[in-house]
């Protein structure tokens, strides 16, 4: 592999967290295929510009999850290409306990939008996605009357209805997936998911960008543009991310 800078803005990450999050999506987009040795540490450390010590320590993260083994000579080997193993085990520390500090946060949110771009992607390609399409454009409206609506009286009451609102929003783009797997730990990680975005702090100016932005978001889902719904998704639960990355637990 030839040395290469990445472009990727992780920076409250830690280097190995950056370096496992890439490497799991390319394994993800199936770059690489299971079973398929990985490039070696000493490849990874010059393509990254990072410590072989570094790529260790994201080999056993991505190890964690489930994604691949590490072989003989400390070479990576796929073990997994599929999202429900990267949820599964991404899960398997949250869901019996409370979140209580920023790495099990993180996870949380990574299951999140793996979660929602997996389904955007399905959604968008569905024959009969019609009626779920219809009802998304039912609750930005919804969406769009109540944020004006806090215009004219910022009612807590209202907010909170607000919030209620954007998650069930959420929420039926990664039901729509039908995978009962993922549906299930979705179900069990929704309290605490929950619990988190209702802390999210938003003004009216980025409350009303966002129902902009999510009539993109079901306009290139009834359109069937993937590309442009994956790239929607990952831009609306990653602008949560950044502002949950700057709160404090």
């Amino acid at each position: 592999m030839a040395r290469k800078k990445n472009p990727y803005g992780m920076q409250n990450y830690t280097k190995a967290d950056r370096v496992a999050k890439i490497i799991g999506q390319k394994i993800l987009a199936r770059e690489f295929q299971v079973g398929q040795n990985l490039p070696s540490q000493e490849e990874f450390a010059n393509f990254f510009s990072v410590s072989t010590r570094c790529i260790r320590e994201a080999f056993k993260i991505l190890e964690a999850k489930g994604l691949i083994e590490i072989g003989q000579g400390k070479r990576g080997v796929v073990k997994a290409d599929n999202l429900d193993t990267l949820v599964e085990n991404l899960s398997a520390s949250m869901v019996n306990r409370s979140i209580t500090n920023r790495k099990l946060i993180n996870d949380l949110l990574e299951v999140r939008m793996n979660l929602e771009v997996s389904a955007a992607r399905t959604l968008s390609r569905l024959n009969d996605r019609e009626f779920t399409v219809k009802v998304l454009y039912s609750m930005i409206t919804r969406l769009e009357l109540l944020v004006q609506g806090l215009e004219r009286n910022q009612d807590p009451r209202m907010f909170k209805e607000v919030k209620d609102l954007d998650y069930e929003f959420h929420t039926m783009i990664m039901h729509s997936n039908n995978n009962m797997i993922l549906n299930t730990i979705l179900n069990d990680l929704g309290p605490q998911l929950r619990k988190i975005l209702e802390q999210v702090e938003e003004s009216i100016a980025e409350l009303k960008r966002k129902t902009v932005d999510y009539r993109y978001l079901v306009d290139a889902i009834r359109d069937g543009n993937t590309d442009l719904a994956v790239a929607l998704t990952v831009a609306a639960t990653s602008n949560v991310k950044l502002k949950i990355d700057k709160m404090d637990f």
